[in-house]
């Protein structure tokens, strides 16, 4: 059975993390974006148009059904402290009035529906803009164990801090008996957009590595097995890759994927996960709308 190397941070993370990451809208009961490209849409023949609003002004009217969906989904909005604990202060969106499966499901078409015109309109949008670059340092942060993003609200009083994604999340030591996050002793590689002169923020006690696009992982792919020995069967070469990132007006999606490799970049089946969230700006900040898929 293959182990983990060291040298790249493959950990578990909470056990209520990783239950409540696939209660998330139901979100792993639907497939997910796992590609780097995007389908282009074209003007006038958008899904807008199938909803009797365009093809006149329709990038306005896309915008304020995009309005829509996200006014629908936050009204009966609310919060979940399954996540929890003494370690990890994130809360988790729920919905008590889905009651039923017909609720439920109505809830989950409103966020696909919602995903859809961003990936639709928000193909052509750069990301080597403020509020790309912006985005970009919100997820790393997140993805990080670092902050998390605060959750949208109708009102615009932002006070909730989304809980820790997929493994990222902090344990306590049986040792120390403190409440610890990713190792600075580790390294986590993320494979990003190529966004020129992007610079992260910089936090004390994580240590990552950025790359940019296929060349940049290519390379730290070549430099992680050159470091380990032909005969090394049981390393993995794991990282985080922000695999579709698309900005559309204040709307964003961004889909993260963690895989892990054997040598010759061959992809094991399971890897640490990904998923695909829905981000709002407000003001000066990106706020998390809702997360639109999860898998493990």
């Amino acid at each position: 059975m293959p182990r983990p190397s060291s040298s790249v941070s493959v950990r578990p993370g909470p056990l209520a993390v990783a239950v409540v990451a696939a209660m998330a809208l139901g979100a792993c009961q639907r497939p997910s974006v796992q590609a780097d490209v995007i389908p282009r849409g074209r003007v006038g023949t958008g899904p807008v148009v199938g909803m009797g609003r365009g093809p006149q002004h329709e990038l306005q009217a896309a915008i304020e059904l995009a309005h829509d969906y996200r006014d629908a989904l936050l009204r009966d909005a609310d919060f979940t402290d399954i996540g929890r604990d003494e370690c990890n202060e994130g809360w988790l969106r729920a919905f008590p009035r889905d009651a039923n499966a017909a609720a439920h499901d109505a809830r989950l078409d409103l966020v696909d529906k919602l995903e859809k015109l961003v990936l639709e309109y928000g193909t052509d949008e750069p990301l080597a803009t403020p509020e790309g670059r912006d985005l970009l340092r919100v997820v790393i942060e997140w993805e990080a164990g670092g902050a998390g993003p605060m959750w949208d609200v109708l009102s615009g009083k932002a006070k909730r801090e989304a809980i820790a994604p997929g493994l990222q999340g902090r344990m306590r030591n049986p040792t120390t008996g403190r409440c610890e996050g990713p190792s600075a002793r580790d390294t986590t590689l993320f494979v990003l957009p190529a966004v020129p002169n992007f610079q992260r923020s910089p936090r004390t006690g994580v240590s990552l590595r950025m790359v940019f696009g296929e060349a940049g992982l290519r390379e730290a792919r070549d430099a992680y097995w050159r470091a380990h020995p032909a005969t090394d069967t049981e390393s993995l070469f794991g990282y985080t890759r922000l695999a579709a990132t698309l900005l559309w007006k204040e709307y964003a999606v961004v889909t993260v994927h963690r895989p892990l490799e054997l040598r010759g970049a061959r992809a094991l089946p399971t890897s640490n996960g990904g998923g695909t969230y829905l981000f709002h700006r407000v003001g000066n900040e990106w706020r998390l709308l809702a997360i639109a898929h999860t898998w493990g």
